[in-house]
């Protein structure tokens, strides 16, 4: 009985204890169950909060954010050729480029720094190395030439302690030659040479010159040895008597003026007088003396010495000619023999714009054949070229501070501005300027006009305050300029703390600690970045720390 009855009251409980459950919950969902117009009142906006930013004391300093690349270098290709001269004549001599290009060997290794004479590779036996100079090489460089690149070669000589000696500049003259050939001996080479081609230009203008000399000596010697002629048998020794006492017949007259005249022209010609003002003139004495002999001779007489005379002047006429060409042939052998010697081809050396250079790249193996650069050297290390709104312009002057920032590597590094070229526009060939080391335009576009995205830009070059690592080549870093608007902290609010009422006057809303609002009239100044430099009116209150209301 008792049992049955424990198991009622257990039945009670838990219906009990159910229906209590029952009611909670249905109250519970009553609760959380809302009309329409219940849940569209619920949904209205929330009430409006208070967007705030602080009164700062600061140096209010303008900033200029653009984009930069950093260039390689200048690069310089070494490039071996046997090229032919100008004149026609090529590099025959020794290392003068004929014959196959191969590599022989490898003196240098990639990032080595290398100067001037310094051999670089060896092509066929033969040197290849680089001397300072902005002309590029065009051509070989020949005893006897003269030019720019000459005057350069001279240079770069000086420049190693080698002397041109006597030549003038810009030509390569014999005391050039003896530098150069001083040069190859430095770096344990012998000089090349013009070879046979001039050799026997020297050997056939000495032969010509050796010719014109014997011609004009078997003139001189011809006058010199000329008979004088004698009187006719059937007057002879009357001329010659009557010709002694002044009276005698004209036969004898002229017989001495003929003895005279020739004596005066032998006399000439065994001088060897050079000019050939003085042959005429001992000619004409001559024919003046032959004249004056026969001055009272008969007819016979009369044709007698006109022959005499005529025979003398083509003698002097023949040696003046010689003697022109003697000395053609003089001028001709001092060309032949100032073309013979010591040169530089072009197969040998190059000139680059800056030394010492980097190894950048040895393209080539012994053994390849030489169809291309077997050298890349770069000099001058990287150079950062700024691409600046041209908006901007008159905002970055030379001297300016600059930060440069490399996203990429993570590094900072500072300068200074070095120069702002003329506005470029990428792809276009009217703005496009040349690399150099002095003025702005430094930027190197490509034909596709990929520099800076193609939007035009003002150049700006920046020089380090210490060298730029290597580490920054061909890298597009972030430059920062800032220049400071004020000379001391000032006081400072964001932009959009300012407003402006109808009656024109300045306000910001300074928020207390207890939630209180107060408008308090400023004056603006200066603006940098987003901030703006305030100051409170005739009476009004503001300091740094204080919050001013900038949103809701």
């Amino acid at each position: 009985m008792a049992s049955a009855l424990t198991r009622r009251r257990r039945t009670a409980i838990s219906v009990a204890v159910a229906a209590a459950l029952l009611s909670t919950g249905g109250v519970i969902g009553s609760m959380s169950i809302k009309s329409p117009a219940q849940a569209l009142a619920d949904s209205g906006p929330p009430k409006a909060s208070l967007i705030t930013a602080p009164v700062v004391e600061r140096r209010m300093i303008k900033s200029i954010v653009f984009r930069g690349d950093f260039g390689t270098g200048r690069q310089t290709e070494i490039t071996p050729t046997g090229a032919v001269a100008a004149d026609g004549e090529s590099g025959e001599g020794e290392g003068g480029g004929g014959g196959r290009l191969v590599v022989t060997k490898v003196l240098v290794n990639p990032g080595a720094k290398v100067g001037a004479a310094r051999p670089l590779v060896e092509v066929s036996g033969r040197p290849v190395f680089a001397l300072p100079g902005p002309l590029p090489s065009y051509r070989d460089l020949l005893p006897g030439r003269r030019g720019e690149d000459i005057a350069q070669l001279q240079d770069a000589l000086a420049g190693l302690g080698l002397s041109r000696g006597g030549d003038p500049e810009g030509y390569f003259g014999a005391g050039t030659q003896r530098a150069v050939e001083r040069l190859y001996r430095r770096m344990g080479y012998a000089a090349p040479v013009t070879g046979p081609r001039t050799e026997d230009a020297v050997t056939q203008a000495r032969a010509a010159l050796e010719e014109k000399q014997r011609q004009v000596d078997e003139l001189v010697k011809g006058r010199t040895e000329r008979p004088t002629p004698r009187p006719t048998a059937d007057a002879g020794g009357a001329g010659d008597a009557r010709g002694a006492g002044g009276a005698g017949s004209a036969e004898g007259a002229e017989g001495a003026g003929s003895a005279g005249s020739a004596g005066s022209a032998d006399t000439a010609g065994s001088a060897g007088a050079v000019d050939t003002s003085g042959s005429a003139g001992t000619s004409d004495s001559a024919d003046t003396s032959g004249s004056s002999g026969s001055s009272g001779s008969s007819g016979s007489s009369d044709t007698s010495g006109t022959s005499g005379s005529a025979t003398s002047s083509d003698t002097a006429d023949a040696l003046r000619r010689a003697r022109k060409e003697l000395a053609a042939a003089r001028v001709a052998y001092g060309e032949a023999v100032a073309r013979d010697g010591v040169m530089i081809p072009m197969s040998e050396m190059v000139f680059a714009a800056r030394l010492p250079a980097r190894v950048t790249s040895l393209p080539l193996a012994v053994g390849d054949d030489v169809e291309g650069p077997v050298a890349v050297l770069t000099s001058g290390g990287p150079r950062l070229t700024g691409y600046l709104d041209p908006a901007l312009k008159g905002r970055v002057t030379t001297g300016t501070r600059v930060e440069i920032t490399s996203e990429a590597l993570g590094t900072t590094a500072t300068g200074t501005v070095g120069s702002v070229g003329a506005q470029v526009t990428p792809g276009d060939a009217k703005s496009r300027t040349k690399e150099s080391g002095g003025a702005a335009g430094q930027a190197r576009q490509d034909d596709a006009g990929t520099v800076n995205g193609g939007v035009p830009f003002l150049p700006v070059s920046v020089v380090p305050d210490k060298p730029w690592s290597e580490q920054l080549a061909g890298q597009n870093v972030m430059i920062k300029i800032s220049s400071a608007l004020t000379d001391g902290k000032v006081l400072a609010v964001p932009q959009a703390a300012m407003l402006t009422g109808a009656d024109a006057r300045t306000t910001v809303t300074v928020l207390a600690a207890d939630g209180s609002e107060r408008r308090v009239v400023v004056i603006a100044g200066v603006s940098a970045d987003g901030m703006v430099q305030i100051t409170p009116g005739g009476g009004e209150r503001i300091a740094a720390g204080d919050r001013v209301v900038i949103g809701q």
